[in-house]
């Protein structure tokens, strides 16, 4: 009976490890590798101190050519243009001659800086505000307008006076008071207008001292009150 094909799905076994020299059953140890330190593999480092003296010295010569300390009679002196300029170019002559080239060649005599004219030469100066329409304008008083009070008793009504137990007869006394003055203020009220203001006027509930107010007699409110007594005496017996 023939043989048959082998199976090409079959798993072929991996090969057998060597065998040990040092006998069966025991494990070689594993290979020691070379260990390297910082020191071989980091470059040498850099001379620090000669590195920042170095940079030292560039920074002071950069400040002994472009910094310029004025002498002391010059420190609160204002310097006009061309003594500005001859002092720029005196300063860049110099700066030739450290570079060993003749200053004159660059900056020879007579140079100066090119000339602007001033801004707006020959321009008009117009306003920006001069084509904007009027505006309109508005005024808030600082006073109310009312109308005229005839019964009022303004320490205790506007100011909040309290004088206690009297302060029933006080306002009655103010009340009978303002009846028999009743006929002056309509007059007045007539000849002058029924209205008025708090302008002079302390606010309502503001610490003011108990005030004793003229009765406002006019001329047109003291004829009408003469009249208004005169008749009313005629008229009771």
């Amino acid at each position: 009976m023939p043989a048959a094909p082998p199976d090409s799905r079959a798993v072929t076994a991996p090969p057998a490890d060597p065998p040990s020299p040092a006998g069966p059953g025991l494990l070689l140890p594993p290979p020691t590798l070379p260990v390297r330190t910082p020191d071989d593999t980091a470059p040498p480092p850099a001379d620090k101190p000669k590195a920042d003296s170095d940079l030292a010295t560039k920074e002071k010569d950069d400040r002994s050519r472009y910094i310029y300390t004025p002498p002391l009679q010059d420190i609160f002196t204002v310097t006009n243009d061309d003594r500005l300029e001859e002092r720029l170019i005196e300063r860049l002559r110099q700066d030739e001659i450290k570079a060993g080239r003749d200053p004159f060649v660059k900056y020879p005599k007579g140079i100066a800086f090119p000339r602007t004219p001033p801004a707006g030469l020959g321009l008009q100066y117009v306003a920006k505000t001069g084509d904007y329409p009027p505006r309109p304008a508005y005024y808030v008083n600082g006073y109310v307008v009312h109308r005229r009070l005839h019964f009022e008793e303004k320490n205790a009504e506007r100011y909040g006076w309290d004088l206690g137990i009297i302060q029933p007869l006080v306002s009655t006394a103010y009340f009978y008071k303002d009846v028999l003055l009743w006929p002056n203020s309509l007059a007045s009220c007539v000849a002058y207008g029924c209205w008025d203001t708090n302008a002079g006027k302390c606010l309502p509930g503001s610490p003011t001292p108990y005030y004793l107010y003229p009765p406002g007699l006019t001329l047109t409110g003291a004829a009408v009150e003469g009249l208004v007594i005169t008749r009313t005496a005629f008229l009771i017996p």
